[in-house]
């Protein structure tokens, strides 16, 4: 095969999974960026549910009294977990709530009195619902799945234009690639090639590491059905969780516990704390988990992330930067900036398309 075939024959399959994904990848896409700014949005808008007033001085923190009032609010079977504990002195405790009927709640306590601040469906509150668009269409196993083979044509349709447009690529990086707008047609090509240039390992990274995430989505058992278990009573934690979360702090230098996972069942023995490595921005949050004893608070030998293998450590990496936890304010606004970059591919793609499409012949009678 020619060269020249070769490369028709790879532009024909971009063309191909642009059309077929654009509108689907623009769903995906504008949806990853409101979430960028999920944490920022979501303490703007609901300040009486995240935030508690600054504490007196002397006061301290208990997540035993938070776990006390949360049970008595949610009492047995429901299974409480403490899903995000507070990172600055005025942020509450979010405990999540798992209920007899199935239903996923988010509570709010805080931190210095118990005292309960309200509640939230965790799916159907406004960035939960928008996660579960962008995670799997809110389509259940079939919707992630969809969003998994999304991320792999992504993946094909960057590769292949990287590929077309390879004599492209050095040019725009100097600076060199002009777009034209002397009109809607010169104007779309252009854009098309400089926007995909300078996108091109953004859309990459996004591409492998959302089907990475999903990538259960392709195993059969994924979908084999699992007969519903009646819930039973969650098992008491007879160890102060402010004494196991001071303990799983020094166990792992550089610690920070962000959230306790507690036995669900009485076969559970163990503990969770999940948390961030301070000095490891780069492996996001909830990277780290040290175990400890729900019986006697013994901490179980931690598995330090920091001496973790090459492709666990790249992973975790490249999840981080998938969702923008580093970097800030100037990292997430090159993300918004990345973020729109498909969804205006697929319109000058789309644009291409039509500006090439056979037209029919006319004829004369």
């Amino acid at each position: 095969m020619s060269r020249g075939t070769l490369t028709r024959r790879l532009f024909a399959l971009h063309r191909w999974l642009g059309l077929g994904t654009g509108l689907l990848l623009l769903v995906i896409s504008l949806s990853g960026v409101v979430l960028l700014f999920e944490p920022e949005l979501d303490q703007a808008l609901h300040p009486s549910l995240l935030s508690v007033p600054p504490p007196p001085a002397g006061a301290r923190s208990s997540l035993d009294r938070v776990l006390r009032e949360a049970r008595q609010r949610f009492p047995q079977p429901a299974y409480l977990r403490l899903r995000r504990l507070p990172r600055a002195a005025t942020a509450a405790v979010e405990v999540s709530v798992d209920q007899p009927d199935h239903t996923w709640t988010l509570a709010y306590f805080d931190p210095y009195t118990g005292q309960y601040l309200g509640q939230r469906n965790a799916r159907a509150h406004f960035f939960g619902w928008l996660l579960g668009l962008h995670y799997s269409l809110l389509a259940g196993p079939g919707g992630e799945l969809t969003v998994a083979l999304l991320g792999v044509a992504l993946l094909l349709s960057v590769l292949t234009g990287a590929v077309v447009y390879r004599r492209h690529v050095v040019p725009v990086l100097l600076l060199r690639g002009t777009i034209n707008w002397k009109n809607w047609r010169t104007a779309s090509s252009g854009l098309h090639r400089v926007v995909g240039v300078w996108a091109l390992l953004f859309n990459l990274l996004m591409a492998a590491t959302g089907a990475w995430m999903l990538r259960g989505a392709f195993l059969p058992e994924t979908y084999a059905a699992t007969p519903a278990k009646a819930q039973a009573n969650q098992p008491l934690v007879t160890v102060s969780l402010d004494t196991l979360v001071g303990r799983a702090t020094r166990a792992v230098p550089g610690f920070a516990v962000q959230g306790l996972v507690l036995p669900r069942t009485a076969a559970d023995t163990v503990v969770q704390a999940l948390g961030c490595l301070v000095d490891r921005p780069l492996y996001g949050n909830f990277s780290q988990s040290v175990e400890l004893s729900a019986q006697t608070g013994r901490v179980l030998p931690p598995v330090d992330v920091r001496r973790a293998g090459l492709g666990e450590q790249a992973e975790l990496v490249g999840l981080t930067l998938h969702f923008g936890q580093v970097g800030g304010l100037l990292l997430k606004l090159l993300w918004t900036v990345g973020g729109l970059s498909p969804a205006l591919l697929s319109l000058t793609g789309f644009l291409l398309y039509w500006r090439r499409r056979p037209r029919p012949r006319s004829t004369v009678s």
